[in-house]
């Protein structure tokens, strides 16, 4: 038989842990599912770890680790045998039934362990077997707390520390105090099934197995916070607003169940497992960044998973997001975390260092990006529910960003939005690319801030269009059409000054001095999804972006590799992001650049078949698709992370050009269907009150259709490219229309 003509390689990162999690709680552990050996290992609640280790031991050892499967977000399950073989045979890896140890026939007992996280909470059941005789066991848990907050596991370094103080109680109870003076943590321990014994660092038990009747053991661990104490009940309707939300999410089909359609369902259930559930429930749903490093709040973030994927849950998580990030507002100057009245929030932290104060994190604004974003989140979803209730409730917030603009934001009243970090202890860069390092010159070297990035002058730009058009909605005609004209200067100027017309290419940004930052990023293609960059320049832009110097077979780069600086494994000098790679999509199919988009596509869909289960991490090696087998990889990157599992929803709504206009009770669509995708339906969009199911297909010639399965509640759908497409004739928009109105003229 001949071999595939196409196979992809199997990727991974961060081998050496697995790792589950349920809003502010998660649990890392080696893929024996013990913690303690590995740096990173521990069950962690708000960024805080409450066990350093965990250990299940039978008769004083640790039993053989078979197999390690994460069955869902929050659930680990895994098999062990004991005693372990330690001699070789005639049976290959050996067998059991001959004469082991302790009495025991090698191999005789098996273990199954499955570990649960909850919002507070970690439970552990496990069920032990002896398949051979009856046999008398010692079963032990060891634990230990030392409340370090991730980043002092991960970097291997201390700046908090207070002695813990241990508790064994009666009935298989153990309780851990953290005894520093600012962080009066303690850990809850209790272990059920059997009758246990407890000591200042195990819990320990005798069985007596009888032949073929497991034996069920269970272990409760429980994060206690003084500062807002999360108890059961409170876990309970958390996880039952999630599940409400994981049953209203669109689904997809398609016959043979293409691994789009596994990657897609994945991407959206991943996407909820990053549900905060903190603070007020109408926040509960908005994400943290990712695991294992940022189970966080991060503004951008959550505003950008929540618009790209805002078509397949109706807009719920944005909701949500738009809500903790109203109230989350800067209200004052306050250098020290660079807030401002007006501006978003870039971060919030709630681990020992930032309760602390040794960071400046627990509520932090210096980002260029999340003020803009909450404004295109906010059109967006009114855009998708039509709630102008929604609208009015933010409509102040909307302002305020808007002002924060032009009184802090334009730091030189030139028109440009140049950013400057004022807080002694933050980051360099306020930009998309936010690392200390990320933004060069053509010739590598560092440009010093202040910077006006070209991507947040299109974020500002989009901004302005939205809030004219939410300025009607709110009645406010003269404030509407003075923010229409304030986007179109913004553009001509932009258009002047960004516009690098000996390379087709758009400006990093503006130095302190106001020259063009020549290298050549990513950032530009931002650019193209805001609408900010002139019509003629569009075709040379995109030809640009797709030079092999920038894009790389899996995505476009983060910075090209002519540039003196280019690193293929650096977080922005040289890497691929699948987010933002993602909004580049949309942007060409903003400009009908169908060959573009379809390639674009398909390299962010065979990139996700690459890792398990489709999760791309974080940001990707910048090495050609022709070069590596693979991208590589980011060392530390999360895998999966919010945002990126964004990426699907949003890839399929570009495929299937579905634009959502619900205050005009109206959903375009423009599908766009490539080769490996045949047939895709879509089932249970919401779009304002209605609900349709449409199915996709193409002809065998090229051509794209669509139907409607099933509707119910006001929607009109219709065929239309996008009004700035290069690639719509008046004879398509008239055939679109067409198409679209045949069901009702039968």
């Amino acid at each position: 038989m001949a071999a595939p003509a196409f196979v992809l390689p199997l990727a991974e990162n961060r081998a050496d842990i697995r790792y589950i999690w349920r809003g502010p709680a998660q649990l890392v552990v080696a893929p024996d599912g013990s913690a303690g050996g590995h740096p990173l290992s521990g069950f962690y609640f708000r960024q805080t770890r409450f066990l350093r280790e965990l250990r299940l031991l039978v008769n004083g050892e640790a039993p053989l680790s078979c197999s390690c499967a994460e069955v869902a977000p929050n659930e680990l399950e895994l098999t062990f045998l004991f005693p372990e073989v330690d001699r070789g045979g005639g049976g290959g890896s050996g067998s059991g039934g001959s004469a082991g140890r302790d009495g025991l026939p090698y191999r005789d007992l098996d273990l199954r362990l499955l570990y649960r996280v909850r919002p507070a909470s970690l439970e552990a059941v496990v069920w032990i077997a002896s398949r051979w005789q009856d046999v008398e066991i010692e079963v032990a848990w060891t634990l230990s707390a030392d409340y370090a907050s991730v980043d002092e596991a991960h970097f291997g370094r201390r700046e908090q520390e207070a002695a813990v103080d241990a508790e064994p109680g009666a009935g298989g109870r153990l309780r851990f105090r953290y005894l520093h003076p600012g962080l009066p943590l303690e850990t809850a321990v209790e272990a059920g099934g059997a009758a246990w014994t407890a000591a200042a660092d195990r819990l320990t038990a005798r069985l007596a197995l009888r032949r073929q009747r497991p034996v069920k053991l269970t272990l409760l661990v429980r994060a206690l916070d003084p500062a807002d104490p999360l108890d059961a009940r409170g876990e309970a309707a958390r996880e039952e607003r999630l599940r409400r939300w994981e049953g209203g999410v669109v689904d997809v089909f398609a016959p043979g169940e293409t691994p789009l359609v596994e990657i897609t369902r994945r991407a959206m259930r991943d996407l909820g497992s990053f549900a905060r559930l903190e603070g007020p429930e109408d926040e509960w749903l908005t994400p943290a960044a990712g695991v294992p490093l940022y189970l966080t709040l991060w503004g951008r973030d959550a505003l950008t998973a929540g618009w790209q994927a805002g078509l397949f849950d109706g807009g719920e998580m944005l909701r949500d997001v738009l809500a903790c990030l109203d109230r989350l507002q800067g209200r004052e100057v306050a250098p020290e975390r660079d807030e401002e009245p007006g501006r978003i929030l870039n971060q919030a932290k709630l681990d020992p260092l930032s309760r602390l104060g040794r960071t400046p994190f627990r509520r932090y604004y210096a980002d260029f990006a999340s003020p803009f974003m909450f404004i295109i989140g906010l059109g967006y979803l009114y855009a998708l529910t039509g709630e102008k209730e929604r609208v009015a409730r933010h409509w102040q917030a909307a302002l305020g960003v808007l002002q924060w603009a032009r009184d802090h934001g334009d730091r030189d009243g030139d028109g440009y939005l140049e950013y400057l970090t004022r807080s002694p202890r933050g980051p360099r860069h306020q930009g998309w690319k936010d690392s200390e390092n990320a933004v060069v010159g053509a010739d590598g070297g560092q440009v010093e801030p202040p910077i006006a990035p070209c991507e947040i002058q299109g974020y500002w730009y989009v901004s302005l269009q939205y809030m004219a058009v939410l300025a009607l909605a709110m009645g406010e005609r003269e404030r509407g059409l003075a923010l229409w004209k304030e986007a179109r200067a913004l553009k001509e100027r932009f258009n002047r000054d960004f516009w690098l017309d000996e390379e087709g290419f758009v400006a990093f940004g503006l130095d302190a001095r106001k020259r063009p930052i020549a290298a050549l990023t990513s950032n530009a293609a931002h650019c193209l999804p805001t609408g900010i960059v002139s019509r003629e320049h569009i075709p040379r832009l995109v030809r640009r972006l797709f030079q092999p110097d920038l894009f790389s077979g899996w995505g476009i780069r983060t910075l090209s590799t002519g540039n003196p600086a280019y690193n293929p494994l650096d977080y922005h000098l040289g890497s691929v992001w699948p987010v933002e790679n993602a909004t580049i999509l949309f942007g060409l199919r903003r400009y009908g650049l169908e060959d573009q988009a379809v390639e674009l596509a398909r390299a962010l869909y065979d990139l996700a078949r690459l890792w398990p289960g489709g999760r791309t991490p974080e940001c990707v090696g910048g090495y050609a698709r022709g070069e590596f087998g693979h991208p590589g990889t980011y060392p530390p990157a999360n895998r999966p992370q919010a945002w990126n599992q964004s990426v699907f929803p949003l890839l399929v709504q570009s495929l299937l050009g579905i634009v959502p206009c619900a205050p005009l009770r109206l959903l375009l669509v423009d599908p766009l269907l490539p080769p490996w995708l045949p047939e895709l339906t879509v089932r249970r969009l919401r779009v304002g009150g209605a609900t349709v199911t449409l199915r996709f297909h193409h002809d065998g010639s090229g051509g794209s259709h669509y139907e409607v399965v099933e509707q119910e509640g006001e929607l009109r759908v219709l065929r239309q490219p996008w009004v700035e497409s290069f690639s719509a004739n008046l004879w398509e928009r008239f055939s679109g229309l067409a198409e679209s109105l045949v069901p009702v003229l039968r």
